[in-house]
């Protein structure tokens, strides 16, 4: 019997710059393969071909796709053996435990040197227009940032935390009841979403297929969506339920989601830009509406409507980067492909699956 695949951004597009969690991944996982070099085609379709490997052997497999490039794939993670294969190269992180958890394939060696050569010229052009229109998404992200952390100003001055904070308890009791269990909560982090040349995306509906029971959180923001669900993680892990934290792909700090995978549950902002709603057939969907304590005055009101326009410009702004930012990815890598040698490619690459059939 076939396994199946869960879809996740391998990394986000965030006010305070790109994000990724492959370090803490790297925690996560019992064995971890570094497969080093240049950004080509062929090593998104390899990571596809070692999930496919697994999910044929019946493994659940997680697919990390690229913020830009949407047929792309840039890591893979095998659960039931938790093993981590990750394109390595572009996200400065290295092998540490060499003999142990952590193996190494290079693919560098697969270039010719006399098609670079070839190349060389456009792709450096490339390559620095690729960092320009990251830098600018970056900045404009950035300053959407500021413009949200200002609309979270006029909101929080208009909540009753008191009744919130009730909520909330009422909540804590309502999923954990009395459960404790003899064991340490596990941690573990993913992506829920990030903006792409096509808007803000997320993976929600993959992330959560099967989850029985998922609680969409409606409210504005600033309302403490983010501290409730870590608060739940909090408690998760002192009784000793494992938790999983899905964080938001344009704050880089603020959680967009908790799973806890012993108790079928899920939280998630459910709030734009990802709005969703209870599912028909899906009994186990309801609201969480902590908006019920936000009462908003004219004043505050009007306050919002103009921040919230230039918060939308900025963001529009930001995607327009991204789609350049984008382009110049993609030739990057186009160049880089016609560089590689398909022999070289071949036995490097048959190497690797010849170890994992062993």
């Amino acid at each position: 019997m076939n396994g199946n695949v869960t879809y996740y951004f391998g990394h986000a597009l965030t006010g305070q710059g790109v994000k990724h969690l492959y370090k803490e991944m790297m925690e996560e996982a019992e064995l971890v393969y570094f497969l080093q070099g240049a950004s080509t085609s062929k090593g998104s379709e390899l990571l596809k071909e070692l999930g496919y490997f697994y999910v044929k052997q019946g493994f659940a497999v997680e697919w990390f796709k690229h913020a830009l490039l949407e047929e792309v794939v840039e890591a893979v993670y095998v659960k039931g053996c938790n093993r981590l294969y990750v394109w390595a190269s572009e996200w400065d992180i290295e092998p540490t435990l060499l003999g142990t958890k952590h193996r190494v394939m290079s693919f560098y060696d697969c270039l010719e040197d006399a098609q670079l050569e070839k190349v060389g010229e456009q792709l450096a052009n490339a390559v620095q227009e690729r960092t320009a229109w990251r830098d600018k998404c970056i900045a404009k992200l950035n300053h959407a940032i500021k413009l949200h952390d200002d609309w979270e100003v006029v909101t929080q001055s208009c909540m009753n935390w008191q009744a919130l904070n009730e909520q909330v308890e009422n909540l804590k009791s309502e999923v954990f009841q009395s459960i404790v269990l003899n064991k340490t909560g596990e941690r573990t982090h993913r992506l829920l979403g990030t903006l792409t040349p096509r808007g803000a995306e997320n993976t929600v509906e993959s992330i959560t297929k099967n989850i029985s029971t998922r609680l969409m959180i409606k409210g504005k923001p600033g309302t403490g969506k983010s501290s409730l669900m870590k608060g739940l993680a909090d408690e998760a892990n002192a009784r000793g339920l494992d938790a999983q934290i899905v964080w938001c792909g344009l704050d880089a700090g603020s959680v967009d989601m908790v799973i806890i995978p012993e108790l079928n549950f899920c939280i998630f902002d459910s709030t734009e830009p990802h709005i969703f709603d209870p599912q028909d057939g899906r009994l186990g969907d309801k609201i969480f509406d902590i908006g019920q304590h936000c009462a908003l005055t004219k004043e505050a009101e009007l306050a919002i409507a103009e921040v919230r326009e230039r918060y939308k410009e900025a963001m529009q702004d930001a995607m327009g980067y991204s789609k350049r930012y984008a382009e110049a990815e993609y030739t990057v890598r186009r160049l880089l492909d016609h560089c590689l040698s398909a022999s070289l490619w071949r036995e490097k690459t048959a190497s690797l699956f010849e170890r994992l059939t062993k």
